[in-house]
């Protein structure tokens, strides 16, 4: 009986830690966005409580008169293809480091695990100067993509180095028998059950890109390149501040992250989790 009793307290305590911190981490999102339905009167007087009306065209102020949808869709097209193209240098490199046994391929590998230990945003200016060669691609979206790609594969490598040391060499064996290239096992074995890892470095690559702010805001100076981040600043007056129409955006902006998360968050963990269980 008070094994039971025990069992039974211990698990509320526990799912009551978790609403509380289920209310902490979701509050401030429906805050954000309930803020942005009241109008600027109402969030002064009642910045904590329900709007009194919901003023719905604020979004249609922010995407018509703003032209946030350029914005939104230059976040897009960075975070997608940087994305895509980490993923495809990462598991080539991870595979070839990991799975392919040769000479200082651990030393190659602690090098580029090095890039991990280099703060992001400490090599902003030899950068920008560096790519200022490129005159044709200055205030592009393909010069932002650069830093994000470079910075993006160390942590990336990381990761799927790690789940693919959890793999079995048995298939890889049995496919070599069987006639199979080394090309052959990667995108035939090694890729498709690699997936939760690949997943993964998608989230938090596409996630990065996405809310990177200050390279984004130093490569990028004409509006029609500017992203999402960047575009949030425009709607911070010197002398006063719509508050409705910077939390519009900003739940613009933090919609996709919360969408991600809520669906993938599976993936996230055991990706990140599957090279702990090796021995």
């Amino acid at each position: 009986m008070q094994s039971s009793t025990s069992r039974y307290l211990a698990i509320t305590v526990r799912y009551g830690l978790l609403v509380i911190l289920a209310a902490a981490v979701i509050y401030p999102i429906v805050w954000v966005f309930l803020g942005s339905l009241k109008s600027q009167e109402s969030f002064y007087t009642n910045p904590w409580g329900l709007p009194d009306q919901f003023h719905w065209e604020v979004y249609k102020i922010i995407f018509v008169d703003f032209h946030l949808q350029i914005n939104v869709w230059n976040s897009l097209y960075i975070s997608v293809i940087s994305t895509l193209i980490i993923i495809m240098l990462s598991t080539m490199a991870a595979y070839g480091l990991i799975r392919l046994k040769w000479k200082g391929s651990k030393m190659v590998l602690g090098v580029i695990l090095l890039g991990i230990m280099i703060p992001v945003h400490s090599t902003l200016i030899p950068i920008y100067l560096d790519l200022q060669a490129f005159n044709n691609y200055v205030d592009t979206r393909i010069l932002l993509m650069l830093p994000y790609i470079a910075f993006g594969i160390p942590t990336s490598i990381l990761i799927l180095s790690g789940y693919y040391a959890t793999i079995s060499k048995d298939m890889e064996e049995a496919a070599v028998i069987d006639g199979s290239s080394i090309i052959g096992c990667f995108f035939k074995i090694i890729f498709p059950i690699s997936m939760p890892a690949i997943a993964t470095v998608a989230i938090l690559s596409f996630i990065h890109s996405w809310n990177e702010l200050l390279y984004a805001l130093i490569f990028l100076r004409k509006t029609e390149t500017q992203t999402l981040p960047v575009a949030l600043l425009q709607f911070m007056g010197f002398y006063s501040t719509d508050w409705a129409q910077v939390l519009a955006a900003i739940t613009v902006a933090m919609l996709p992250g919360v969408v991600i998360y809520m669906f993938l968050q599976n993936y996230i963990v055991q990706g990140i989790t599957a090279g702990a269980v090796k021995g």
